[in-house]
């Protein structure tokens, strides 16, 4: 974070001019270089030119650098997931990592998916309609997807958002419940694989050289917006379970089914670079958090090399969140702890294809119709991670092996017995609970390093079972340790410029605009 303090000021001042309605769209998207709208309508380029922005920035990095993905969701979801964290004394000890919570480096997650994201989007849903929507209605489809894909993660950051009058003028950001915007996001999906469907196999204006990930197939795309049906689905289950049934297992049933081993939505090409590669490499201030080393290492998981880099001979060694007295040890702890092992052409995993494995083992264990049973789901999704990572399985799913104990290389007050207390081998679970407990503990070891959705399940499920931070600096214990983050705060730019729909968000939010609010999918009770 050396040279990110100096841009912060900047580009949030740049977002503060962002009018607060959508009324000057046309003249921020006016194409600096005086290329007319006919010339752009040759190849599609005038509706497609959008497109790689947008799926860059949904696992945030459109600048190819690195540094905004740090305050958009390294230093908040990828620490909370339990996937990461920092020896760096950030703020003297005192911002994300130890539950006190810092606009300055949050608000850049709703500010930047705002801009990149759903003005682009607006654009594209515009061009589409203005030049013929019988020919372009697979563009939109696919844009449909993208936004339920980026604003998903943004709703489950925040909660209630601004989604369906999103580009309304006038409006002065009306915001929907998160439960609303979620029945958007399931009839969203549903129609955009509709729409996929009927382009299937049919000439058409072709998608191909604006997808960053598949190639213009449109069978994986619809794949795509499946599993993420049936992701959200599940999100839900302790919210309305009989709303949860009927959205996975018609995602299940819908045309070309859910992802299968070799569609993961991995973004690569128009200039991407990972952001992993700036927070952890060039910067030295994202490392492997304890919490991986202690499961993967307690698995022996083939895996964990190829998450973290080994400075020592003693292998990939994490660090845990929320230590004290860092303006002493930081610099101890870097020599030896292991950064993210990632390069910077590495593309951007956003939703792997193990996932659906595990979302179909965790349909089945419910006694949801998922086409099969939840032991064969739940080793297809280990097998595809490890076919993911290019690692040999071996023996792996016998393995009765358990997380390690968290021994600390430096100081002896941070060890911790494990917490987490499962084994990969299915056959020595004695319940349900501890089954699911399995599923989402491999499902969040095959999610790495994505950690919005590893926080979000985390917090639906309690799974893995995760250290708690050493210090808990927070607001008068505003936010426990024991339950952790649950969420962002709202913008200051949202408090200040638009106080009516805060204060409407606040309101539907049913709790304090605080950190230790629950959403409404967030509920503190039995899995199963």
């Amino acid at each position: 974070m050396k040279t990110i303090n100096k841009y912060i000021t900047a580009i949030l001042s740049l977002f503060l001019l962002l009018p607060a309605c959508t009324g000057d769209f046309e003249e921020m998207n006016t194409n600096p270089f005086g290329v007319t709208d006919q010339e752009l309508t040759q190849d599609n380029n005038i509706i497609g030119m959008h497109f790689p922005s947008m799926q860059k920035s949904i696992y945030y990095n459109p600048s190819g650098f690195g540094w905004d993905f740090q305050l958009y969701q390294n230093l908040s979801a990828d620490i909370w997931s339990g996937y990461m964290a920092s020896p760096t004394n950030f703020k003297n000890g005192i911002n994300n990592q130890t539950y006190f919570l810092n606009n300055d480096w949050n608000d850049a997650c709703w500010s930047y998916t705002y801009s990149s994201v759903m003005v682009n989007q607006l654009k594209v849903k515009e061009k589409c309609q203005e030049l013929g929507y019988e020919t372009y209605a697979h563009f939109d489809a696919i844009n449909s997807i993208i936004r339920v894909l980026t604003m998903s993660r943004i709703c489950d950051q925040y909660g209630p958002i601004i989604y369906t009058r999103y580009g309304e003028t006038m409006t002065g950001g009306v915001y929907n419940s998160a439960e609303d915007v979620y029945k958007a996001f399931f009839s969203e999906l549903t129609e955009a694989v509709g729409i996929l469907e009927g382009f299937l196999g049919k000439p058409s204006a072709s998608f191909a050289k604006f997808d960053l990930c598949y190639g213009g197939k449109l069978d994986k795309w619809m794949r795509l917006a499946n599993s993420l049906r049936l992701r959200l689905a599940m999100r839900v289950v302790k919210y309305d379970a009989i709303w949860a049934k009927k959205e996975a297992e018609a995602a299940i049933k819908a045309p070309q089914g859910v992802m299968k081993k070799d569609d993961s939505y991995i973004v690569n090409g128009y200039g991407w670079r990972h952001p992993l590669y700036t927070c952890s490499i060039s910067y030295n201030d994202i490392f492997i958090s304890a919490n991986v080393q202690s499961i993967l290492g307690g698995y022996a998981d083939p895996r964990l090399p190829l998450y973290g880099l080994a400075k020592t001979s003693d292998g990939v060694i994490g660090v845990r969140t929320g230590l004290p007295d860092l303006s002493v040890l930081q610099d101890s702890y870097k020599e030896i702890i292991s950064q993210i092992n990632v390069t910077q052409e590495q593309p951007g995993v956003i939703f792997t294809a193990a996932e659906s494995y595990f979302l179909l083992a965790e349909a089945a264990l419910r006694g949801w119709d998922a086409g099969g049973n939840a032991r064969q789901f739940y080793e297809e999704g280990v097998s595809a991670s490890f076919s993911q990572w290019g690692a040999s399985m071996g023996d792996y799913l016998n393995s009765a092996n358990k997380p390690a104990d968290w021994v600390d290389p430096l100081r002896e007050d941070f060890n911790s017995p494990a917490v987490s207390k499962v084994s990969p081998n299915w056959d020595d679970a004695k319940t349900d609970e501890e089954r699911l407990e399995k599923i989402i503990t491999q499902k969040w070891i095959a999610g790495f390093p994505e950690g919005m959705n590893a926080w979000a399940e985390w917090r639906r499920t309690g799974y893995p079972k995760l250290f708690p931070v050493v210090w808990n600096a927070s607001q008068n214990e505003e936010i426990s340790t024991e339950w952790g983050v649950r969420r962002l705060t709202y913008t200051n730019r949202e408090k200040s410029d638009n106080p009516e729909g805060y204060a409407k968000a606040v309101e539907m939010l049913k709790g304090p605009d605080s950190g230790a609010t629950r959403l409404f999918w967030d509920i503190n009770k039995p899995n199963l």
